[in-house]
């Protein structure tokens, strides 16, 4: 073993110095190598950051979370309500315990005062078993128990632990001690683990049982985190709870809506599932580069062992084993795949900086991304099975030559005859087969993004400062006094054109409040059809400050108010859905909430006026908007918007002055610009178009130095052929049809091939991608007349070269 070990680097290091005489070759190798080896590892450690590093709980794959299914839309989370979460307890046998919380961290944010400013933290109020179900431990303290989850109780809270460092110093005497929050005295139990992110956007913890409003209401705002038994699968939790949910129906049918069903997905899929099939597509995309820069270095191979053909026949003759050829090649394509990786890890470390800078926030785990352990392990891996590959096909192409035929000039000049040729096509086939996948998935991504930039927003966001202002422990009177006077204030600037407010701004989450509604005529039956719609409390001149216009009917005013006719705005989509006539929809009444809810006093509400129909949870979706008066619900206003005559930005100190001249406590928080918003949700799609651009301009440039280098060989051997048919009259163009047809022809068979992977795709981008239906033919299209296109120029410049050789040159031997 030992002397194997020795001799094996022995030939490294021959294989070294050989290599190492021929520096262009070389460069060009590693060169590309580390294009592909680069990307496709720095897309592998963006996976493994964010996919499949362990996430910090204990034996993950036990934890579930649950909500209930809508048969009229899938994607709907289904919420409970906190006697429907106890049931579930009660009735699931599968389930060690279970947990409840909000289905989204916005909506229940608190604002910590006495130290320093005001600081507004996203609060997840939660029940007293989510951190045990979970298996995750505080770092200072203790997480909540059962007797911190009861009305009446003192009031805990658990920390985030970058609330603890940035706020409180990193304390560890903050332990204890009690915090104000919007008012209310909590006592700090604990502080969480840094990487502990769940749900994500977290920054404070509290007893979801202290709200007696929440304990006792009908009202559905949670979902279930439940943690397996051990020996109970996946498919018994579900049928567990399918089975609880079936006899709740029997015991409760006025709470039950036909065809609910259970959704439970694992605890990882419910944290990446956004996430995880463009990060597996992305680097799906990066092997497929890789693949076309092994292809490559392949051809560059083939070419220069064909050149040492002669060099092998002698060292053949003079008693050399084809076991130790094999195993020089080997050796050489070690030396060149371990510098492609050496190379290739530099470039993904430069990637990954880039990744994370250009990538989206809502990625969890993002920032954590490096080059780890694993991340070089993929690299070594991938370097060994591009080793073997670069030694064994030079070695299987040469091999059963005859010896005799080398040595003489005919057969250096033969350069492999036919088994070269047919090796040379095929590459040339699975190079184009590739990029031409390649391309036409980069081209689909960047259609999707094209359609993104034309989809009409409903608004105009030039110009537009949002910002967040909560108001809790007050009632709703005083509550909307604060925001008539507020949104007095600022109209009164000069430099402001506009301002109003709005319960959840454009793209502040996918998830907000949905309400089913019952338009005026329809039955029960017709009623549970509708699908169901963005509600959205809004004070007069929110549609003129953000430019939503309005299509039929009135605006609200501030005498739209309590004890008068309720009324609303719906959009324009939600209108033709529930009256198909958006004039006829004026005077129409529409109730809110499910039609066959019981105990409950239909409230009818008047359609008042029609706007344009607007991007509100996720860019290219329309859900139908229900908008009504601040002055006519409960429901909080939480975000302001002012358009101004200057910049945006120029409006943040004003509304910072006129909130200050009002209460002092207030914090405003999550100030962004209306555009900064939609920018934001084009990052994501924005992100995946840059990335597969990259990939397709690479694949490019790598599909035109693999032609340019497969044609040349292929030019190289057959030198003495074109100097003869020159010789006998044939003409340039005549000789360069005849070298690029078998190209082209090869290319062409390439494209064909690459069809049935792109229709095997075609299903995966219509579910990822806006605006895609079935196959893109304009995508494929343009893709093959780019590669078409990019294949022809590179083999033609050669063929040229060729050509031009003075006549006597292609003729001597």
């Amino acid at each position: 073993m030992k002397d194997t070990i020795s001799e094996f680097a022995r030939e490294c290091s021959q294989a070294t110095r050989i290599i190492v005489r021929h520096p262009r070759f070389f460069l060009i190798t590693v060169l590309v190598l580390s294009l592909g080896i680069g990307m496709s590892t720095a897309l592998f450690s963006v996976m493994y950051g964010v996919l499949l590093k362990p996430l910090p709980v204990q034996e993950q794959d036990h934890v579930v979370v649950a909500w209930k299914g809508d048969p009229k839309d899938v994607a709907h989370i289904g919420e409970l309500s906190y006697p429907e979460f106890q049931d579930w307890q009660r009735q699931s046998k599968a389930f060690a315990m279970m947990a409840a919380m909000p289905t989204t961290v916005y909506g229940y944010a608190v604002t910590l005062t006495g130290y320093g400013e005001p600081v507004e933290l996203e609060r997840t109020p939660v029940s007293s078993a989510f951190f045990s179900a979970l298996g995750a431990q505080a770092i200072v303290g203790r997480t909540f128990q059962e007797s911190d989850d009861r009305p009446g109780t003192e009031a805990t809270v658990v920390l985030h632990y970058s609330v603890w460092k940035n706020q409180f110093h990193s304390d560890p005497s903050v332990i204890g001690k009690t915090v104000s929050l919007s008012g209310q005295g909590y006592t700090v139990i604990g502080v969480m683990p840094p990487d502990f992110d769940f749900p994500a956007g977290a920054q404070v913890w509290t007893p979801l049982g202290l709200n007696a409003q929440w304990v006792n209401s009908d009202a559905t705002f949670l979902q279930v985190i439940g943690r397996r038994k051990a020996g109970v699968s996946l498919q018994q939790s579900r049928d567990d709870i399918a089975g609880a949910m079936t006899q709740l129906a029997h015991q409760y049918p006025q709470y039950s809506e036909p065809g609910e069903f259970a959704i439970v997905r694992p605890l990882a899929d419910y944290v990446f599932g956004n996430n995880k099939p463009a990060i597996v597509l992305l680097w799906a995309a990066s092997l497929l580069l890789l693949t076309i820069a092994c292809i490559n270095v392949t051809s560059l191979l083939l070419a220069r062992a064909f050149v040492r053909e002669k060099e092998v026949a002698v060292r053949l003759a003079l008693g050399a084993t084809w076991e130790h050829l094999v195993q020089q090649f080997l050796a050489e394509g070690l030396v060149l795949s371990s510098a492609g990786a050496i190379a290739g890890c530099a470039v993904a470390r430069i990637l990954i900086v880039l990744v994370i800078a250009l990538a989206p926030h809502g990625i969890p785990r993002l920032s954590s991304i490096s080059l780890n352990a694993f991340s070089l392990l993929f690299a070594c891996f991938i370097s060994i099975v591009i080793a073997f590959g670069f030694g064994l096909v030079p070695a299987f192409l040469m091999n059963k030559r005859d010896v005799r035929d080398s040595l003489n000039e005919g057969g250096a000049r033969t350069g492999g005859g036919r088994r070269s040729a047919f090796f040379r096509k095929s590459l040339l086939v699975a190079e184009t087969t590739v990029t031409m996948l390649l391309l036409a998935c980069a081209g689909m991504v960047v259609h999707n993004f094209y359609n993104l930039q034309r989809v009409r927003l409903g608004f105009v966001p030039d110009n537009v400062l949002t910002a967040q202002i909560r108001l809790t422990n007050v009632d709703a009177s005083r509550r909307n006094a604060f925001f008539a006077q507020l949104l007095g204030r600022l109209q009164s600037h000069p430099e402001v054109s506009a301002a109003g407010g709005i319960l959840l701004r454009p793209f502040e989450g996918t998830v907000g409040w949905d309400v089913p509604y019952q338009a005026k005529g329809q039955d029960i039956y017709d009623a549970k059809r509708n699908p169901v719609s963005n509600f959205e409390a809004i004070t007069p001149g929110y549609f003129q400050a953000v430019g939503t216009p309005l299509l039929s009917g009135r605006d609200f005013t501030f005498d739209d108010k309590d004890g008068n006719q309720k009324v609303m705005i719906v959009s324009e989509s939600l209108a033709r859905r529930a009256f198909g006539n958006v004039q006829r929809s004026i005077g129409q009444q529409i109730s809110l909430g499910r039609a066959d809810a019981p105990n409950e006093k239909t409230e009818w509400w008047t359609i008042i006026g029609i706007v344009e129909d607007a991007q509100y949870r996720k860019l290219g979706i329309t859900q139908g908007e229900l908008f009504v008066p601040f002055l006519q619900t409960n429901v909080p206003v939480r975000y302001v918007a002012i358009r101004t005559r200057i910049s945006a930005e120029s409006a943040l100190p004003i509304l910072r002055q006129e909130v200050a001249a009002l209460d002092k406590t207030l914090a405003v928080s999550k100030t962004r610009t209306l555009g900064e918003l939609v920018g934001d949700a084009k990052t994501g799609p924005r992100f995946t178009m840059l990335l597969f651009s990259v990939f397709g301009v690479f694949a490019c440039f790598l599909a035109s130095v693999g032609v340019y280098g497969l044609v040349s060989d292929s030019i190289a051997q057959r030198r003495r052929e074109i100097g003869i048919r020159m010789a006998l009259g044939a003409q340039r163009k005549t000789v360069l049809r005849l070298i690029t047809q078998g190209e082209m022809s090869a290319i062409l068979l390439g494209g064909i091939l690459s069809l049935p992977f792109v229709l095997g795709t075609a299903p995966v981008y219509n579910r990822l991608l806006y605006g895609l239906q079935g196959i893109d033919f304009l995508s494929v299209t343009v893709a093959f007349v780019v590669l078409c296109s990019v294949s022809l120029m590179s083999s033609i410049v050669p063929t040229i070269r060729a050509t031009e050789v003075p006549l006597s040159n292609l003729l001597v031997e």
